[in-house]
């Protein structure tokens, strides 16, 4: 039973799908997206299933003789199953952040692991010479599982590009249900057009909507991801401009008021020199050498917190264990560091780094000179999408009730309001105390 109009469809949906397969798979090695990979392969195999179920319009080979030979049943089941594979791999793929939920990600794990073990049974039943019938039906239902949550989800969170995906995806589900229930009602002794020649037009009209629609929707989603991303640069820009407006006007107040310090008491020295006042001038240059080094520390870790080859985790935190064992030594304190290996590598925004370095050496501070602790530890942990940052001392405590909120607590609170995180005060008396920060990762 010929159609010369259906004939000619099925030229040209095959020309198509080998066409966008060697388009996307071209994309694939530009891009490295994997959704790429998985939906070329899907489309290959795709075309490789079609050309063996359309023998005659192809290579003018009667469907019956290929039907009907050994071969057949052992390729076409096989093609089936790894093409709904690579399928459910694309799905998986291309909606990540859909996926991601632990309740999709369960049906698409109990779906993939499904289809390998359906390539088991299928080979089990051809060793037994049992109908694989069964077996085709039930692929194409565990594709079209995956595939109708996805469109659930589409319509629920309503991404940019989701009215193309899950019209594509309609188009998917509903194809391969017809093309389905054609062969059901061929099997059941229905015989029209569509049942006994052309049951798989139905599958071929759904992939080819889904095809169209897919690539509208990767073009639609790389243009979105791509604003993303020039509005994430934009912002990071602003950031670093903000950043430098305050580094600027941090060392104008804070150079500039220790250079008129030292200028001030250079002056007051000669005069001391000439009054004869040895006594006071000694005091004034101690004055001058100690403004200028705590000006050499400030400018020193200043450089070090804006230098973008010093943002990982392991980096601060080898940067606060030397600059804590240089004040713990003074009192006679051990010092102990802590942090996950899994954590070294993470990167900080440079805002973010700086600010966490200057809480946490406020902190050390506090605790080397009021503690009366022997030992020091800095603390670092990920928990619930936060970076805990402690410094924990075993000295004598205070009362949290009853503390001043002083420079140096004012400067710690400060700290963590500028970067959206949140400071932690504990302690018991006698029993030491800690300050944490609590950073939320973004």
């Amino acid at each position: 039973m010929q159609n010369k109009a259906l004939e000619i469809f099925y030229i040209f949906f095959q020309s198509i799908l080998t066409f966008q397969a060697i388009v996307f798979i071209s994309l694939y090695f530009f891009t490295k997206r994997k959704d790429l990979l998985y939906y070329s392969l899907f489309l290959l195999f795709a075309a490789a299933y079609f050309f063996i179920n359309a023998p005659y319009t192809f290579f003018g080979v009667p469907e019956d003789i290929v039907w009907r030979s050994a071969w057949y049943d052992y390729l076409n089941i096989p093609l089936i199953i790894i093409e709904n594979l690579f399928y459910l791999l694309f799905l998986q793929s291309f909606f990540t952040d859909i996926t991601a939920d632990k309740n999709i990600d369960r049906v698409f794990r109990f779906t993939l692991w499904i289809v390998p073990l359906l390539a088991l049974v299928f080979i089990l039943f051809s060793l037994l010479h049992i109908n694989n019938e069964l077996i085709y039906y039930t692929v194409k239902i565990i594709a079209v599982i995956p595939a109708a949550v996805i469109i659930y989800m589409l319509f629920k969170k309503k991404p940019p590009f989701s009215l193309l995906v899950a019209n594509g995806l309609l188009c998917s589900i509903v194809g391969t249900c017809i093309s389905v229930l054609m062969i059901i009602l061929r099997n059941h002794g229905w015989h029209y057009l569509f049942t006994d020649g052309y049951p798989l037009f139905f599958i071929r009209l759904g992939i080819l909507g889904d095809m169209l629609f897919y690539l509208a929707a990767i073009l639609k989603k790389w243009h979105f991801q791509e604003n993303q991303l020039a509005f994430e640069k934009l912002q990071s820009q602003l950031e670093v401009e903000k950043l430098r407006n305050k580094i600027s006007g941090e060392l104008h107040d804070d150079v500039g008021s220790t250079l008129s310090g030292i200028n001030m008491y250079s002056y007051m020295i000669t005069d001391l020199l000439q009054s004869g006042k040895y006594e006071e001038v000694k005091q004034s240059i101690n004055i001058i050498q100690k403004s200028a080094d705590e000006m050499t520390h400030k400018l020193s870790d200043l450089v070090w917190s804006i230098n973008p080859e010093r943002d990982t985790l392991k980096q601060l935190m080898e940067r606060l264990e030397e600059y804590s064992s240089d004040m713990a030594r003074v009192k006679g304190m051990k010092v102990n560091v802590n942090m996950p290996d899994y954590l070294a590598e993470h990167n900080l925004p440079v805002e973010s780094k700086r600010n966490i370095y200057l809480f946490c050496k406020e902190a050390i501070n506090n605790a080397v000179k009021y503690s009366n602790a022997t030992l020091l530890e800095l603390n670092v942990e990920m928990k619930n999408g936060k970076l805990n940052f402690s410094i924990i001392d075993n000295g004598k405590g205070f009362n949290t009730g009853m503390i001043k909120r002083g420079n140096g607590l004012y400067n710690m609170q400060k700290r963590a309001d500028q970067i959206g995180a949140e400071l932690i005060l504990w302690s018991q008396e006698n029993k030491g105390s800690s300050a944490s920060l609590q950073y939320k990762i973004t």
